[in-house]
């Protein structure tokens, strides 16, 4: 029996795997440094999350930076790849005041170290670790996603995104 071929994305804006992964490496090394230095704001202001934490729906981009079936796998197959991404959501959840590792706030954190109501961010995120099977890491933001809510933290966006964290 012939296997099919995995869903790709062929639209013409789709800036392919290699763009990604070229994204995610400068990104990341711009997250590390400021991770080092403490200059949580830094990332706060940043734009990464079409890149560092790719779904599988189209964007403010359109089409430029979702991935379906075939380039997770891809993406995943790429051990490099992996542990830059899983550093990148490590680095993110701890510059929101999170431990991705243990699933709860940090006990001490530095001036930035906070949730920055970016609510599409976090829905981004969470989602990406689900698409990519990272089980451990998609329930820990989803843990954080529902402490947020338990606050009265607004998910208001132009949808519904609340929907992942229940």
């Amino acid at each position: 029996m012939e296997v099919p071929p995995l869903r790709r994305n062929d639209d013409p804006s789709f800036v392919g795997v290699a763009v990604l992964k070229d994204k995610q490496e400068k990104t990341l090394a711009s997250f590390r440094e400021w991770a080092a230095q403490e200059q949580w704001f830094a990332l706060h202001r940043a734009h990464y999350d079409w890149w560092m934490f790719p779904i599988d729906e189209p964007s403010g981009y359109g089409f430029a930076y979702t991935v379906y079936e075939g380039e997770v796998e891809e993406l995943n197959g790429e051990a490099r790849y992996v542990s830059r991404y899983l550093d990148g959501a490590r680095i993110l959840a701890t510059a929101w005041g999170w431990d991705l590792a243990a699933g709860n706030e940090l006990a001490v954190r530095g001036a930035g170290q906070s949730w920055q109501n970016w609510p599409v961010r976090l829905y981004k995120a969470t989602k990406s670790l689900q698409l990519f099977g990272f089980e451990a890491e998609f329930q820990s933001f989803r843990s954080y996603g529902r402490l947020l809510l338990s606050r009265g933290v607004s998910f208001e966006y132009s949808r519904d995104i609340t929907w992942l964290f229940k």
